[in-house]
Parts: C-alpha cells; structure tokens; sequence
C-alpha cells in the first residue's frame, strides 16, 4: 500500500472510531464494549438484568401494535446507535429495529464480545451460507434474506480479491432449501417459473462458468438463521459460536 499511497507506519493498529482491535500471534479480534456500554447506558438499562437472547424465540411483531408510544427522536437514536454497533456484532443484524429494550439486555450482558478471525495456515475456502425466512413479516408477508462469506474462518467479502489483485476461487454456496438448489439447476423450471428466472438465470450463469458452487446442507448447520429469525437460546449462542463471535479474555481488556 505504501508504492501506491502517501502513507506513515503508526504501529498495529489499536483503536478504529468505537472499535477496539486486539492482534496477537492466533489473530485478530475487534470489539466494541466502550461503544456498546454507552449505548446501554443511553437506553436506560445499565441496572436491568441481561438477556441471554437479543429477541423471544419465533416472536412476530406487528405495526398494529397497541402497546404504549415511546419517544420518536429517542427510540430512532438507540436504533442507529445500535446499527453501528452491529458492525462487529452479527448477532444483532436480524434484531435491531425489533425489540430495542431486549437487545440492550442482551448487550449489557455481552459487552466484551466481538469478532475473531483466526490466523491461517493453510489455504482458506471461500464459502457463503445463505437462508430466508419465506413470507416471515405478519404485516407485509416480506421475506427475510441473510448471507455470510467465510475466507477460511474468517468472516469476510470478495474484496479480499481486489485488493490482492488476484482471481478467487469459485465461492461454495451453502444452502438448506433443496427445492432453491435444484431449481437453480435445472433449467426444465424455466416455464413454470417465469416470475423469479431473472434470479436464477444469473445463479445458473454463475454455477455454469464456475463462479460458484452450490451445494446443500442441513437447516441445522445453516449459520445465516442466525440473520433471519428469533432462535431458542441454545442454538442462537451455537451460531454466534459458529461465526467466530467470542468474549475477549480478562488479558485483552482496556480500561
């Protein structure tokens, strides 16, 4: 970077607006407990119990709700508040914008996790999990769609390959709609399928040149839930596990 851009060497990098970044010899971490410790605070909630989940298992609201009005100008400051936060936080993606007041509980009892992408030591695979939850609004019968892109363990996008300036391999697509999968396949869907072929002409496009490779895998295994809906708690902290969220270690904590 330093041929193409006028640049100083200020040492490892430490600390990004609101983002603390811990490097060691296993990799690299970044957090927000500063940030989301404010954010906790903001809403009021420094003195509740923290929650286990951002949002109740298979919870469905509605714009319908008879529920008492908050303040506009307060409940739209703890949402974009939370967004930003959830630059290091997948785990709140689905959930910010639902239930604020549960999201805090469940940040003030996570204040020290955050992303860690792990050292590699061998070839990393690029592979993306991808999953909706069909028709899943109650008010507008919209769907939900997520999508995580793992380099190895890590959890990254394509851009890695524009700034090495170098071709990546052929992205594997996981996916637990087998009816997706072989609709994307077979082209015999075509005319009973006019109204999505634009979608999957570009799919098929991309399986063709070998852009991509789509293959199955259980609801179970399917890490972009996590991005789509309410998850009991077990499974909900299976997936964080799975996409490389963590507590940072009493060591690596600033004060």
């Amino acid at each position: 970077m330093k041929a193409v851009f006028q640049m100083s060497n200020l040492g490892p990098l430490s600390f990004y607006p609101g983002i603390e970044v811990h490097q060691d010899n296993s990799g690299i971490t970044l957090r927000q407990t500063a940030y989301a410790k404010s954010v906790v605070e903001l809403g009021g909630l420094t003195d509740y119990n923290p929650a286990l989940t951002p949002m109740e298992e298979r919870l469905k609201l509605s714009c319908d709700s008879t529920t008492e009005e908050v303040d506009a100008t307060q409940y739209r400051h703890l949402v974009g508040s939370l967004h930003y936060l959830a630059h290091m936080r997948p785990d709140l993606a689905f959930f910010v914008g639902y239930a604020v007041k549960r999201i805090l509980r469940y940040v003030a009892g996570t204040l020290d996790y955050g992303l860690h992408y792990p050292r590699c030591l061998e070839a990393a695979h690029f592979i993306g999990y991808s999953d909706s939850d069909h028709a899943g609004d109650i008010d507008t019968s919209k769907s939900t769609s997520g999508m995580l892109f793992f380099l190895g363990k890590c959890l990254l996008a394509r851009l890695l390959g524009d700034l090495l300036g170098k071709d990546v391999e052929a992205v594997e697509l996981r996916v637990d709609i087998k009816s997706a999968l072989t609709l994307a396949k077979n082209p015999v869907f075509h005319e009973r399928s006019k109204h999505i072929r634009v979608k999957y002409h570009f799919i098929r496009g991309c399986l063709e040149e070998g852009s991509v490779k789509a293959n199955y895998i259980n609801t179970k295994d399917q890490l972009a839930d996590l991005l789509t809906k309410s998850l009991r708690m077990i499974k909900f902290q299976e997936l964080c596990s799975g996409i490389g969220m963590v507590q940072l270690p009493l060591k690596t904590r600033k004060t």
